[in-house]
C-alpha cells in the first residue's frame, strides 16, 4: 500500500498559499510625496418611481390678492383708458408686444396721481414717456377706498402692453395674449 503523505503534504502547502498576502508591489511613489487615499464613492440607488409623495421643498410664495385693491385698479385703468381712448387698442394682445412696461404710481385719497416712475421697461423712451404721459392725463383717478390709504398715500404699479404701432392696453383690462 502505498503512502497518501505527500499528497496530503501538497494540498496543506497549497492552502497556505491561497491564505497568504500577495507580494507587495514596489512604490512608485517617491519618499517626499504622500500618495493619498483613494476614495471611491458608492452610487447612489435611484428608487423606482413611486405614488408616495416627496417631503416638500419650501417654495416661494405670491402674496395674496387684495380684492379692494385689484377692483380698485380696474377702475383707475377703466379712468386711464377713457382718457387715452385714441392711443389704445382692442381685442387681445398680439404674442410678441413691442414693449412690457410697469409704472408705479402714488396716489392720494383723491386719486391725484401724486409720482410716478418707470420700474420695468425695454429702454424705448418714447414708449415710457407715452405711459407716463397717458397715467398723468387721467389723473385724477377714481379716489381709493379707505382701507388702501389709511396709512397714507397708495403705492401701486399697472403695467402698459404696447404693439408694434405704439398702441398700448392696460394689462389691469387686457384679455390673455393670444
Amino acid at each position: 500500500m502505498k503512502s497518501s503523505y505527500p499528497f496530503v503534504l501538497v494540498a496543506v502547502v497549497g492552502l497556505a498559499a491561497c491564505e497568504s498576502a500577495p507580494p507587495a508591489r514596489p512604490s512608485t511613489a517617491t519618499a517626499a510625496t504622500p500618495s493619498a487615499p483613494i476614495v471611491v464613492a458608492k452610487p447612489e440607488l435611484v428608487e423606482p418611481y413611486s405614488s408616495s409623495p416627496e417631503p416638500s421643498k419650501p417654495t416661494a410664495r405670491l402674496a395674496a390678492l387684495n380684492p379692494q385693491l385689484e377692483s380698485w385698479k380696474q377702475r383707475a385703468a377703466g379712468r386711464i383708458h377713457e382718457v387715452n381712448s385714441k392711443q389704445l387698442f382692442e381685442g387681445r394682445p398680439e404674442h410678441l408686444l413691442r414693449a412690457v412696461i410697469v409704472v408705479e404710481a402714488t396716489v392720494d385719497r383723491t386719486g391725484k396721481v401724486m409720482n410716478s416712475k418707470i420700474m420695468r421697461s425695454p429702454g424705448i423712451a418714447s414708449l415710457d414717456a407715452a405711459a407716463l404721459r397717458s397715467l398723468g392725463s387721467a389723473s385724477p383717478l377714481p379716489a381709493p377706498p379707505p382701507s388702501l390709504v389709511a396709512r397714507g398715500p397708495l403705492v401701486y404699479q399697472e403695467t402698459w402692453l404696447f404693439r408694434k404701432d405704439g398702441r398700448f392696453q392696460l394689462r389691469s383690462l387686457a384679455l390673455p395674449q393670444e
